[in-house]
């Protein structure tokens, strides 16, 4: 069916003037774009991803990819966090992000307990009981877990033992669970060298070397458990992401990126490394969405 000769002029006028007369008249049109792919997040984990996501609020859309809260939403950086730069950034598609992260969580508070209102495996069951059956499709869907801060932070702090192998093993159980949903692409993040933080300043040599050891051994147990998960689910794909680096491009030399030194602190996240005594600020979280999007290539 030909179109009226008026027609074309008339829609060539119409995508011209609107923007204008939104402008003038204080409300907002929407930008036209063409096609892209539609992909999906889900990230579990604690206070370095955070973004004050609630399942009870506002659903990710392309309008506001987080959901709820609006972009960047309320981070524990000064700014943006890891999460939002990589919503940014990636330009292959829109990335529509369901954050489940929430402060101090653990994998599981059964196991190692702190204030937080809800641990990983609280997380997973929002997933399962919200999301699961929701409009993604294996191939267009990634989960991120980052936890382990605070599995090895808390008994830190309390001077005790910390439960490696029973936290190893219900993250193990985790996983089962989410593949049980469908989701097939992951990418589990390692515990960063936290000791670094300001919080550590001042702390007996002996014990931090402690937590670096434990670290490590957490670390290697992620590893081992995901090895064995892909090796249990052939159609896994994924990696074990090493967060160090990113931490140490910083810390080793923070002239380079306007810090004073390796421990300042700055509330807003500016011109220096950390955002609190616990917290890394903006510059490493930007560093981080960098290092983990070259590594995916989910996330290009």
């Amino acid at each position: 069916m030909t179109e009226p000769k008026w027609l074309v002029p008339l829609v060539a006028f119409l995508l011209i003037a609107l923007p204008v007369v939104g402008l003038v008249l204080g409300f907002a049109v929407p930008a036209l774009q063409g096609p892209q792919d539609t992909k999906h997040l889900f990230v579990f984990g604690d206070s370095y991803s955070t973004t004050g996501f609630s399942i009870h609020g506002d659903a990710p859309s392309v309008h506001n990819p987080l959901g709820n809260p609006h972009f960047p939403g309320y981070t524990t950086s000064g700014g943006r966090n890891w999460v939002g730069y990589l919503i940014d950034r990636v330009e292959s598609a829109r990335l529509l992000t369901y954050n489940f992260a929430v402060s101090a969580a653990t994998t599981d508070s059964s196991i190692v307990h702190t204030w937080a209102e809800s641990a990983v495996d609280d997380q997973v069951d929002l997933f399962v009981q919200h999301v699961s059956n929701n409009s993604w499709t294996p191939d267009k869907a990634l989960a991120i877990i980052w936890v382990g801060i605070n599995d090895l932070g808390h008994p830190y702090w309390d001077e005790v033992v910390p439960p490696i192998d029973r936290v190893i093993t219900r993250y193990a159980e985790l996983l089962e669970i989410l593949y049980a949903q469908g989701l097939r692409h992951y990418s589990l993040l390692t515990v960063p060298p936290f000791y670094k933080a300001p919080r550590f300043v001042g702390e007996m040599a002996e014990r931090v070397e402690m937590l670096r050891q434990d670290i490590r051994a957490y670390n290697n147990g992620v590893d081992g458990l995901f090895k064995e998960f892909k090796a249990s689910h052939g159609d896994v794909v994924g990696q074990v992401f090493n967060t160090t680096p990113s931490f140490e491009t910083a810390l080793s030399d923070p002239a380079r990126f306007g810090a004073a030194d390796a421990s300042c602190v700055s509330l807003d996240g500016a011109n220096c490394l950390w955002h609190d005594n616990y917290h890394p600020a903006v510059t490493i979280h930007r560093l981080l969405a960098e290092d983990l999007m070259a590594s995916d290539e989910f996330l290009r």
